[in-house]
Protein backbone atom coordinates (compact mmCIF):
# COMPACT_ATOMS: atom_id res chain seq x y z
CA UNK A 1 0.00 0.00 0.00
CA UNK A 2 1.61 3.11 -1.20
CA UNK A 3 0.98 6.20 1.73
CA UNK A 4 2.20 9.41 1.15
CA UNK A 5 3.43 11.23 4.66
CA UNK A 6 5.27 14.13 4.77
CA UNK A 7 4.71 17.44 6.09
CA UNK A 8 1.76 19.06 4.01
CA UNK A 9 0.09 15.46 3.08
CA UNK A 10 -0.96 12.78 5.42
CA UNK A 11 -2.03 9.36 4.56
CA UNK A 12 -3.02 6.52 7.16
CA UNK A 13 -4.51 3.22 6.57
CA UNK A 14 -7.84 2.16 7.99
CA UNK A 15 -9.76 -1.21 8.34
CA UNK A 16 -13.37 -0.21 8.37
CA UNK A 17 -15.22 -1.71 11.35
CA UNK A 18 -18.81 -2.51 12.13
CA UNK A 19 -19.56 0.26 14.04
CA UNK A 20 -18.55 2.85 11.34
CA UNK A 21 -21.31 1.18 9.29
CA UNK A 22 -24.96 1.11 9.37
CA UNK A 23 -27.22 -1.60 8.41
CA UNK A 24 -26.53 -2.16 4.95
CA UNK A 25 -22.83 -2.27 5.64
CA UNK A 26 -21.78 1.10 4.72
CA UNK A 27 -20.19 3.88 6.55
CA UNK A 28 -21.88 6.38 7.98
CA UNK A 29 -21.52 9.78 7.32
CA UNK A 30 -20.95 10.65 11.10
CA UNK A 31 -18.34 8.00 11.15
CA UNK A 32 -16.78 9.46 7.57
CA UNK A 33 -16.23 12.46 9.63
CA UNK A 34 -14.58 11.27 12.54
CA UNK A 35 -12.27 9.26 10.32
CA UNK A 36 -11.71 12.81 8.12
CA UNK A 37 -11.01 13.96 12.18
CA UNK A 38 -8.85 11.04 12.89
CA UNK A 39 -6.29 11.74 9.85
CA UNK A 40 -5.89 15.15 10.53
CA UNK A 41 -5.02 14.20 14.11
CA UNK A 42 -2.49 11.87 13.19
CA UNK A 43 -1.02 14.32 10.75
CA UNK A 44 -0.68 16.99 13.76
CA UNK A 45 0.74 14.55 16.16
CA UNK A 46 3.34 13.00 12.90
CA UNK A 47 4.53 16.50 13.37
CA UNK A 48 4.85 16.80 16.98
CA UNK A 49 1.74 18.28 17.94
CA UNK A 50 -0.49 15.86 20.07
CA UNK A 51 -3.62 16.73 22.05
CA UNK A 52 -1.43 18.47 25.54
CA UNK A 53 0.58 20.45 22.79
CA UNK A 54 -1.91 21.87 21.28
CA UNK A 55 -3.88 22.35 24.81
CA UNK A 56 -1.25 24.05 25.96
CA UNK A 57 -1.75 27.34 24.41
CA UNK A 58 -5.33 27.42 25.43
CA UNK A 59 -6.99 26.56 22.66
CA UNK A 60 -8.45 23.91 20.31
CA UNK A 61 -8.98 23.69 16.69
CA UNK A 62 -12.67 23.60 15.46
CA UNK A 63 -14.30 22.52 11.91
CA UNK A 64 -16.75 25.40 11.33
CA UNK A 65 -17.90 24.04 7.70
CA UNK A 66 -17.43 21.03 5.06
CA UNK A 67 -17.94 21.07 1.51
CA UNK A 68 -17.29 18.20 -0.45
CA UNK A 69 -18.80 14.66 -2.60
CA UNK A 70 -19.02 11.04 -2.32
CA UNK A 71 -19.11 8.12 -4.59
CA UNK A 72 -22.45 6.48 -4.98
CA UNK A 73 -19.87 3.48 -4.62
CA UNK A 74 -19.06 3.02 -0.90
CA UNK A 75 -16.84 0.88 0.80
CA UNK A 76 -18.42 -2.00 3.66
CA UNK A 77 -17.40 -3.59 6.69
CA UNK A 78 -14.16 -4.68 6.68
CA UNK A 79 -12.23 -3.10 3.67
CA UNK A 80 -8.93 -1.37 3.95
CA UNK A 81 -9.16 1.90 2.70
CA UNK A 82 -6.39 4.31 2.87
CA UNK A 83 -7.55 8.36 4.29
CA UNK A 84 -5.76 11.37 3.75
CA UNK A 85 -5.81 14.75 4.40
CA UNK A 86 -3.70 18.23 3.19
CA UNK A 87 -3.03 21.03 4.65
CA UNK A 88 -4.13 23.22 1.95
CA UNK A 89 -3.42 27.06 3.19
CA UNK A 90 -3.96 29.12 6.18
CA UNK A 91 -4.27 33.14 7.43
CA UNK A 92 -4.25 34.38 10.92
CA UNK A 93 -7.69 33.18 12.27
CA UNK A 94 -8.40 30.48 9.15
CA UNK A 95 -7.02 27.41 7.74
CA UNK A 96 -8.17 25.25 4.93
CA UNK A 97 -7.74 21.27 4.59
CA UNK A 98 -8.96 18.69 2.36
CA UNK A 99 -9.60 15.31 3.36
CA UNK A 100 -10.09 12.16 0.99
CA UNK A 101 -10.25 8.33 1.17
CA UNK A 102 -9.50 5.64 -1.36
CA UNK A 103 -9.15 2.61 -1.77
CA UNK A 104 -5.93 0.43 -0.66
CA UNK A 105 -4.91 0.96 -4.34
CA UNK A 106 -5.64 4.47 -5.03
CA UNK A 107 -7.66 3.36 -7.99
CA UNK A 108 -11.20 4.87 -6.67
CA UNK A 109 -11.78 7.76 -4.84
CA UNK A 110 -14.88 7.13 -2.44
CA UNK A 111 -15.04 10.48 -0.81
CA UNK A 112 -12.93 14.72 -1.03
CA UNK A 113 -14.08 16.96 1.11
CA UNK A 114 -12.83 20.47 1.79
CA UNK A 115 -12.84 21.93 5.82
CA UNK A 116 -12.48 25.42 6.88
CA UNK A 117 -11.06 24.91 10.64
CA UNK A 118 -10.45 27.73 13.11
CA UNK A 119 -8.75 27.95 16.55
CA UNK A 120 -10.77 28.67 19.61
CA UNK A 121 -9.78 29.81 23.00
CA UNK A 122 -11.38 27.31 25.59
CA UNK A 123 -11.95 29.24 28.35
CA UNK A 124 -13.79 32.59 27.00
CA UNK A 125 -15.07 29.90 23.99
CA UNK A 126 -14.39 32.40 20.94
CA UNK A 127 -12.33 32.74 18.08
CA UNK A 128 -8.39 33.19 18.78
CA UNK A 129 -5.34 33.91 16.42
CA UNK A 130 -3.95 30.60 15.44
CA UNK A 131 -0.60 30.21 17.27
CA UNK A 132 1.83 29.67 14.84
CA UNK A 133 4.11 26.98 16.31
CA UNK A 134 0.81 24.78 15.22
CA UNK A 135 0.60 26.21 11.44
CA UNK A 136 3.98 26.04 10.20
CA UNK A 137 5.05 22.53 10.66
CA UNK A 138 2.35 21.40 8.29
CA UNK A 139 4.75 23.95 5.22
CA UNK A 140 1.15 25.35 3.93
CA UNK A 141 0.47 28.76 2.64
CA UNK A 142 0.02 31.73 4.10
CA UNK A 143 -3.21 33.26 2.43
CA UNK A 144 -5.00 36.54 2.83
CA UNK A 145 -7.56 35.23 1.62
CA UNK A 146 -9.13 31.47 1.36
CA UNK A 147 -11.65 29.57 -0.90
CA UNK A 148 -15.08 30.31 0.12
CA UNK A 149 -16.96 26.68 0.59
CA UNK A 150 -20.35 25.99 -0.63
CA UNK A 151 -23.12 27.68 1.73
CA UNK A 152 -26.36 25.47 2.62
CA UNK A 153 -29.65 26.98 1.52
CA UNK A 154 -32.48 27.87 3.99
CA UNK A 155 -34.78 26.19 4.48
CA UNK A 156 -38.36 27.77 3.17
CA UNK A 157 -41.47 24.97 4.23
CA UNK A 158 -43.51 26.61 6.50
CA UNK A 159 -44.05 23.20 8.25
CA UNK A 160 -40.98 20.93 7.85
CA UNK A 161 -40.67 17.73 8.88
CA UNK A 162 -38.81 18.20 12.58
CA UNK A 163 -37.62 15.67 15.40
CA UNK A 164 -36.52 16.65 18.74
CA UNK A 165 -32.97 15.09 20.06
CA UNK A 166 -31.40 15.15 23.92
CA UNK A 167 -27.52 16.22 24.22
CA UNK A 168 -26.07 13.17 26.35
CA UNK A 169 -23.07 13.63 28.10
CA UNK A 170 -21.90 11.06 25.68
CA UNK A 171 -21.86 13.84 22.86
CA UNK A 172 -19.59 15.83 23.77
CA UNK A 173 -16.19 15.47 23.21
CA UNK A 174 -12.58 16.69 24.75
CA UNK A 175 -13.33 20.18 23.20
CA UNK A 176 -16.56 20.29 25.73
CA UNK A 177 -19.28 20.73 23.47
CA UNK A 178 -21.04 18.25 20.81
CA UNK A 179 -18.92 16.37 18.51
CA UNK A 180 -19.08 17.93 15.09
CA UNK A 181 -19.68 14.21 13.37
CA UNK A 182 -22.88 13.88 15.95
CA UNK A 183 -24.35 17.13 14.14
CA UNK A 184 -25.07 14.17 11.17
CA UNK A 185 -26.87 11.92 13.14
CA UNK A 186 -29.51 14.19 13.97
CA UNK A 187 -29.33 16.02 10.84
CA UNK A 188 -30.27 12.80 9.06
CA UNK A 189 -31.92 10.49 11.79
CA UNK A 190 -35.36 12.46 10.30
CA UNK A 191 -35.29 10.84 6.70
CA UNK A 192 -36.23 7.66 8.15
CA UNK A 193 -34.23 4.32 7.61
CA UNK A 194 -36.42 3.64 4.22
CA UNK A 195 -35.07 6.53 2.47
CA UNK A 196 -31.35 5.90 4.17
CA UNK A 197 -31.18 2.74 3.12
CA UNK A 198 -32.07 3.44 -0.62
CA UNK A 199 -30.64 6.70 -0.89
CA UNK A 200 -26.46 7.51 -0.72
CA UNK A 201 -25.51 11.11 -0.32
CA UNK A 202 -22.98 12.18 -3.26
CA UNK A 203 -23.04 15.71 -2.43
CA UNK A 204 -22.63 17.23 1.29
CA UNK A 205 -22.56 21.23 2.49
CA UNK A 206 -22.55 21.74 6.25
CA UNK A 207 -21.92 24.38 7.93
CA UNK A 208 -21.61 24.45 11.85
CA UNK A 209 -22.95 27.89 13.06
CA UNK A 210 -22.98 28.35 17.27
CA UNK A 211 -22.22 25.95 19.66
CA UNK A 212 -24.53 22.94 21.41
CA UNK A 213 -23.78 22.65 24.87
CA UNK A 214 -24.44 19.44 27.26
CA UNK A 215 -28.47 18.84 28.45
CA UNK A 216 -29.97 21.43 25.16
CA UNK A 217 -33.02 19.89 23.47
CA UNK A 218 -32.26 19.84 19.75
CA UNK A 219 -34.73 20.26 17.12
CA UNK A 220 -33.68 18.48 13.90
CA UNK A 221 -35.67 20.16 10.49
CA UNK A 222 -35.45 19.14 7.05
CA UNK A 223 -37.32 19.49 3.35
CA UNK A 224 -36.95 18.09 0.40
CA UNK A 225 -36.50 20.36 -2.36
CA UNK A 226 -37.19 18.64 -5.85
CA UNK A 227 -40.05 16.39 -6.96
CA UNK A 228 -37.61 13.82 -7.06
CA UNK A 229 -36.81 13.54 -3.48
CA UNK A 230 -32.65 13.90 -3.99
CA UNK A 231 -31.82 17.25 -2.84
CA UNK A 232 -32.88 17.64 0.79
CA UNK A 233 -32.05 20.64 3.03
CA UNK A 234 -31.49 20.73 7.22
CA UNK A 235 -30.97 22.61 10.26
CA UNK A 236 -30.45 22.15 13.60
CA UNK A 237 -32.25 24.56 16.07
CA UNK A 238 -31.72 25.11 19.87
CA UNK A 239 -33.95 27.88 21.48
CA UNK A 240 -34.48 29.63 18.25
CA UNK A 241 -31.12 29.71 17.41
CA UNK A 242 -29.89 27.89 13.67
CA UNK A 243 -26.69 25.93 15.31
CA UNK A 244 -25.87 24.17 11.93
CA UNK A 245 -27.23 24.03 8.39
CA UNK A 246 -26.69 20.91 6.05
CA UNK A 247 -27.41 20.28 2.15
CA UNK A 248 -27.10 17.29 0.87
CA UNK A 249 -27.72 15.63 -2.84
CA UNK A 250 -28.63 12.02 -3.06
CA UNK A 251 -28.94 9.04 -5.55
CA UNK A 252 -30.84 5.88 -5.50
CA UNK A 253 -29.83 2.82 -4.43
CA UNK A 254 -31.43 -0.97 -5.04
Amino acid sequence: MDLQQDKQVYEIAHRLTYYECDDTGHPTMSMLLSMMTMVSDAHSIALGMDTATIQATGGAWVITEYDGRLSPEQPTFGDQVILGTRAVAYNRFFALREFWMDDANHTHRYLHLRATFVFMNLKKRRLMSIPPALITPFESPEEKQLPRLGRPGSITAEAPVSQQYRVRYFDIDVNHHVNNARYLDWLLDPLGGEFLRHHRPVKLVIKYEHEVQAGASVTSQYQLVDDNGLHSQHVIVVDGQDCATAELTWTPIK
